[in-house]
């Protein structure tokens, strides 16, 4: 127990997650985590501005004037080290490299410690030992034999003395600054801190000890909620692949049964073909023998009629002309009945196929995927779990039109970007390249348009009807329900990337405005203050790109395509990144360039997947439905806008032209 215990303080506590070495100058963040000081200041250096990030939980660390090196210091590193040692040393277990032989820490000689101060906590060589007892200042100070140390003897007493040392004068601390919140040694009281307000070390202490003992329960019920909470989501992610494999069972059972019912239909229907076939040859024969026999017989009259009439004489054309003009009579009649008789059961053959949508059809046969909300003890972190029908063919995109060319007249396009639906059902068009929002009504036809004096990238509508567009610097243009100019927000401060330009923008169902600048996403009240930022930049399931659009779906989460990382990011309403979907490729689920995403009303993400000239559909959990849009069937070039109509139709933007599809 105690050797479990010992490694999993060294892990914890006395390890830098950086170097993964032991901590030199142990540097504490505000979020307790710590950090040796010089792997700080070469991290802080890499960083293409000065601010500096936890590399363990990410948040932001606000820097003194005097940078990494004005964060407090963990002098409890310190302390667990020495105890560390002596329990190894006491319960007989093999040291790490380097525990053996420690060096004198009082002087520079690199001679090895002979003796420890237990009040000054330094390891002391013999020369520095015998130059300790013959200072006054030290000369009542318990010194004891470095064996006697590491073997673990005076293990109960170190930790009740004060190992933490004065920054400024390498000496004890004896006091606590009130004016100043820090630890001083008594250097500090009559220089420094003369004139402030300061209570000994002790009773300071005591007094935060209660305080936090008091919140430390609190603390740790929250500990043991967690950690049921992370019990219950174990046993759902368990439970998870047996869903997936029942499903997928009796999806394939499902569709067997159809294949097989399809294959009856099949052959019951070739049957009929195959009857139908045999009666009509029968009927066929039959019509072809008495032709062929009406047919000799024609010729046979035909034969006899020219031999009498070219060789007969008088007396036998008239001993024959009765019976030859009755034969012919019958010939051109009696038989034109009997011939029309025949043919009348003759038909021809088609094959009617149904006026359906056949993958909708086989669809419903085979059912549909649902989700269902499951109860969950924990109240704090709860999975978000909608009950979702995965309609995987409701969208049958039919192309209505296509609106527009290259040009600059009325309802002409050069490079229209975004796309948005107003309160009144009418079409909004960034029309990037000729500085202007375009207005067209629900069928295409153009209603009028705002000049601006900057390139717009993206438009949004808020709930009183209003719009918001970016492009113009670090600034959104707020319009009102007519496209005049209402305000404008000025991004002022938290914008690491100067050069980039607002882009992205929605706004949620809290009436907040989201909106992306570079790598980072901002969170604005609707009046336009910075309530919430985020985003790393780089490559990662939770970094993200510089080219950034976004949308929100009816639970508030933001979702994020990362044109740059071929992907899209799904956040919950603060910033924590929920998951990743999609990958560079141009297979199922796989993105190259996603220039735009939104959702529909099942939450269902759609994105315009710029380089490959398709629009697809994930599930609002981020699994792949399908492709709605291609070039191959819809001619869809290079989509760039997405938005939906309050009637029931698609609508995007296709290089310089505007493409309609019923869905």
């Amino acid at each position: 127990m105690a050797s479990s215990a010992f490694s999993e303080i060294t892990e914890e506590f006395l390890v830098c997650q950086i170097c993964l070495d032991d901590l030199k100058q142990p540097k504490m963040l505000p979020c307790l985590h710590t950090f040796c000081q010089p792997c700080l200041e070469r991290l802080l250096a890499t960083q293409r501005v000065a601010q500096l990030s936890c590399p363990t939980c990410r948040q932001d660390v606000p820097l003194p004037e005097n940078g990494v090196q004005g964060l407090k210091a963990n002098f409890l590193v310190g302390k667990l080290h020495d105890i560390l040692q002596q329990k190894r040393k006491g319960t007989g277990e093999t040291s790490k490299p380097g525990a053996e032989g420690i060096p004198c820490t009082a002087c520079e000689r690199g001679n090895p410690a002979e003796f420890y101060c237990v009040e000054c906590t330094d390891y002391l060589c013999h020369v520095c030992n015998d130059t300790h007892r013959g200072l006054r200042v030290s000369r009542s100070h318990k010194v004891v034999p470095i064996e006697d140390l590491l073997s673990g003897k005076f293990s109960t007493e170190l930790p009740s003395k004060e190992t933490t040392k004065c920054e400024d004068h390498n000496e004890v601390v004896k006091f606590y600054c009130d004016t100043c919140h820090r630890v001083i040694c008594l250097h500090c009281v009559v220089t420094a801190h003369k004139d402030h307000q300061y209570v000994e070390i002790e009773k300071a202490a005591e007094m935060e000890r209660a305080k936090i003992k008091a919140k430390l329960s609190s603390v740790k019920n929250t500990a043991d909620l967690h950690e049921k909470w992370i019990e219950e989501l174990q046993s759902e992610k368990n439970d998870w692949p047996l869903q997936v494999q029942r499903a997928e069972e009796q999806i394939e059972k499902q569709a067997e049964a159809i294949i097989e019912a399809v294959q009856k239909v099949k052959s019951e229907k070739i049957s009929q073909l195959r009857a139908m076939n045999a009666a009509r040859e029968k009927q066929m024969e039959a019509a072809m023998e008495a032709a062929e026999m009406d047919r000799a017989s024609a010729k046979s009259c035909v034969q006899f009629t020219d031999n009498v009439l070219e060789y007969g004489s008088p007396a036998e054309v008239m001993s024959v002309a009765g019976e030859l003009t009755a034969r012919m009579q019958q010939t051109t009649d009696i038989k034109t009945t009997e011939r029309a008789e025949l043919t009348k059961g003759f038909v021809n053959l088609t094959f009617d196929l149904p006026a359906c949508e056949l993958e909708h059809d086989v669809s419903n046969l085979i059912g549909w995927l649902k989700q269902t909300s499951v109860s969950l003890t924990n109240t704090q972190s709860p999975i978000r779990r909608n009950v979702v029908k995965t309609t995987t063919c409701s969208w049958i995109p039919k192309h209505v039109k296509t609106v527009g060319q290259k040009g600059k007249g009325r309802g002409q396009f050069k490079c229209p970007t975004s796309l948005a639906v107003t309160t009144d059902g009418d079409i909004v068009v960034a029309d990037r390249d000729n500085k202007r929002i375009q207005f067209l009504d629900k069928d295409g036809a153009y209603k009028g348009k705002v000049s601006l004096k900057f390139k717009p990238l993206c438009v949004a509508v808020t709930a009183n009807g209003g719009m918001l567009v970016t492009g113009d610097g670090h600034k959104i243009h707020v319009l009102d329900n007519q496209g005049r100019g209402a305000r404008v927000i000025q991004m002022l401060t938290g914008v690491v990337e100067r050069d980039k330009t607002t882009q992205g923008i929605a706004v949620d169902g809290l009436g907040r405005i989201i909106v992306t600048i570079g790598y980072q996403v901002f969170v604005l009240s609707p009046r336009g203050d910075v309530i919430l930022k985020f985003g790393d930049k780089g490559q990662g399931q939770q970094k993200l790109g510089s080219s950034l659009r976004l949308t929100v779906n009816s639970s508030n989460q933001i979702i994020i395509s990362d044109f740059g990382n071929d992907s899209l990011k799904i956040f919950d309403p603060i910033g924590r990144h929920l998951f990743t979907c999609g990958s560079r490729g141009s297979g199922p689920g796989q993105l190259n360039g996603p220039y735009c995403v939104i959702t529909d009303s099942e939450d269902n993400i759609i994105v315009a997947d710029w380089n490959s000239q398709r629009v697809s559909m994930f599930s609002s959990e981020g699994t792949f439905i399908r492709h709605v849009l291609t070039r191959e069937e819809h001619g869809l070039v290079f989509p760039k806008g997405l938005t939906l109509t309050q009637d029931g139709h698609s609508v995007v933007c296709d290089e310089h032209t505007i493409k309609v599809f019923k869905i």
